[in-house]
């Protein structure tokens, strides 16, 4: 059965009073910044309740000043290697067929070029980051970066070690910048200090 249309001009588009009537775009009521303090997560946020890092439990330590922009860089980083590193474990798929998902690993032929393979640059990245960090950190840092849950207060300081230990683990920090541990192609040579 077809729906019926209204007859008539068509509604305009925006909030509407109960009564039906439109609301003006400059109700403070509907501004995106009343909306996003409104928002349990926002709460306590103040003015920074619009901003876009909010939207993570990183963001929001960052936006309280209980961690730094560098650790929050740092966090950001060792959750985009854990996704990375989990889009292997399922095995190379075509892009095509996965609607967009998986790795478009080149490499995963054999043992003739390892160093071509996505998967396995992946899995050295995480293991990189991961063994930079002690048990507590891990455990502390996953629960925070990768799977967006509120950090407790006595794991801050936890949180913000293992931050550190990341930023300079992943090459964030100004010291130990080209360190050969940190290079992942098999084929570098170290060059002699002249």
């Amino acid at each position: 059965m077809a729906s019926k249309r209204r007859k008539g001009r068509p509604r305009k588009p925006g909030h509407r009073y109960r009564s039906g009537n439109l609301r003006s775009s400059s109700d403070p009521r509907i501004s995106p910044a009343a909306v996003a303090a409104s928002q349990p997560h926002r709460k306590g946020l103040g003015d920074h309740a619009a901003s876009q890092l909010a939207e993570s439990e990183l963001g929001r330590l960052v936006l309280r000043g209980e961690i730094t922009a560098l650790q929050h860089l740092a966090g950001q980083r060792y959750a985009a290697q854990w996704r990375a590193y989990l889009a292997t474990l399922d095995g190379p798929r075509s892009p095509q067929r996965g609607q967009g998902r998986g790795n478009p690993c080149a490499g995963c032929d054999g043992a003739a070029r390892p160093d071509q393979c996505a998967c396995d640059r992946a899995r050295r990245l995480w293991e990189r980051s991961v063994y930079a960090l002690n048990r507590a950190e891990i455990l502390v840092t996953a629960r925070v970066c990768v799977w967006d849950w509120p950090a407790r207060l006595e794991d801050l300081a936890v949180l913000r070690c293992g931050l550190d230990a990341l930023a300079i683990c992943l090459g964030l920090t100004t010291r130990n910048k080209s360190r050969p541990v940190e290079n992942l192609n098999p084929n570098y040579v170290r060059q002699a200090p002249h």
